[in-house]
């Protein structure tokens, strides 16, 4: 009889292949669907499986489907099993906005009653220990894809040392991003080293990064220096984001029609014309939930009249220091559907696929289907609508990633 044991599938004998097959789970959610962003009525559907199962090769899904038509295959019947013991199994959480690198508590107190230092003048090793921390934290939580930015840095010196980390941290546990955000300013001065295509080409050259990420000034919206700093990222290979504050979005909407950006970070669309403008983008609008647990966002929240109209949504975490934030997925599941006004299934691809196509991952990550990476989370759940009924829980039970377990909870001992 053959033992079920959720770790990776071990060698078989006399082939080079490993093959994991994940058994008993009572509701598979693939998101099998077109390519591109997810809008409209393609954000309800989740191509839910009943009884379902997943067949890995060397963590690469090889086929997913009905339990019966699966665990039949030859080459499931001698995989090792992962047994989710009609669990909810589902793509891993995608998070297109967070931090690895940034400054730590100068203090023996807590976080927020202890001044930061900055990174500027932190050792590579306490700066390194941090990033790592701070994975293992993302990992926990079921995050295993992440946009590592740069913002917490104050010159550019200090911005490639944070995506060096990044880069030795690649694959331990998270699949990185990384997202060069330049320190206020940088692209405004005309002697900045930001404006040089030859500096911005270096950093694609050895792999440092790929998003570059502008920050729109209230005063310099639409300004010379911007507009040349996008035409040298571009140039050099880079894809674009835009940062909006909330009193940006209104004058930013032209300059993200004509730039077209990856992805905009930006608070609610509040205005017929917004809407209108990021519709015929293209670009997936991604809303940083920290801005809404700091208060930064004014009036209502509501997503409800940017998925109608054909936007495509993306949650983030947004994490920063010094400030209210979560790096819990499933709490920003719940906001959506209690404060934002989402749909459950709405919300799920917006923390999955639509997340991961805000990072140009979507062809390895962000649902499960054959062909991409085995990024997937057994929750503790039997059906996926139980996943908005216990605010701030998460009922992550395992993590794999490239089908490589890097998180089970524990077991409780009583003695």
């Amino acid at each position: 009889m053959k033992t079920s044991t959720p770790v990776q599938a071990s060698k078989d004998p006399g082939t080079k292949d490993q093959w994991t097959l994940v058994r008993r789970v009572r509701q598979l959610l693939t998101l099998h669907g077109p390519s591109g962003p997810r809008r409209g009525a393609a954000m309800n559907e989740l191509g839910l499986i009943n009884d379902g199962a997943l067949l890995l090769r060397n963590g690469v899904i090889e086929e997913s489907g009905p339990a019966r038509r699966v665990e039949n295959l030859v080459a499931a019947r001698a995989a090792r099993e992962l047994d989710a013991a009609g669990r909810l199994v589902m793509p891993a959480f995608v998070d297109p906005d967070g931090v690895l690198v940034y400054p730590q508590p100068a203090g023996k107190y807590s976080a927020a009653e202890s001044p930061e230092v900055r990174i500027e003048v932190l050792s590579k090793h306490r700066l390194t220990a941090g990033a790592m921390g701070a994975a293992a934290e993302y990992a926990r939580h079921g995050s295993l894809s992440l946009a590592a930015h740069t913002s917490s840095a104050s010159d550019l010196r200090s911005a490639v040392r944070a995506l060096r980390i990044h880069q030795m941290l690649q694959g331990k546990p998270l699949r990185i991003r990384s997202v060069l955000a330049p320190p206020a300013g940088q692209y405004m001065n005309p002697a900045s080293p930001l404006l040089s295509g030859k500096w911005l080409a270096d950093i694609r050259e050895k792999k440092l990064a790929s998003i570059l990420e502008l920050s729109l000034r209230e005063d310099r919206a639409e300004g010379v220096w911007l507009q040349q700093a996008m035409g040298a990222a571009a140039e050099a290979g880079f894809a674009i984001r835009l940062r909006l504050a909330d009193d940006d979005v209104a004058k930013a909407m032209n300059l993200v029609h004509s730039s077209g950006p990856v992805a905009v970070l930006a608070p609610p669309l509040q205005t017929t014309e917004q809407l209108r403008h990021s519709a015929n983008t293209g670009c997936i609008h991604v809303l940083p939930i920290s801005g809404y647990l700091r208060g930064e966002w004014s009036g209502e929240v509501s997503l409800r009249e940017e998925i109608d109209a054909g936007i495509p949504v993306a949650l983030a975490s947004g994490f920063r220091t010094g400030g209210p934030a979560s790096l819990n997925p499933q709490y920003h599941l719940q906001l959506a559907v209690n404060r934002f006004g989402m749909s459950q299934e709405e919300a799920i691809v917006s923390v999955t696929y639509n997340a991961a196509c805000a990072l140009r991952m979507s062809h390895a990550t962000g649902s499960l289907e054959p062909g991409k990476s085995a990024d997937l989370l057994v929750m503790d759940v039997a059906d996926y609508r139980d996943l908005f009924h216990r605010a701030g829980h998460s009922d992550v039970l395992l993590s794999m990633r490239a089908g490589n377990t890097v998180y089970r909870r524990g077991a409780l001992t009583a003695d």
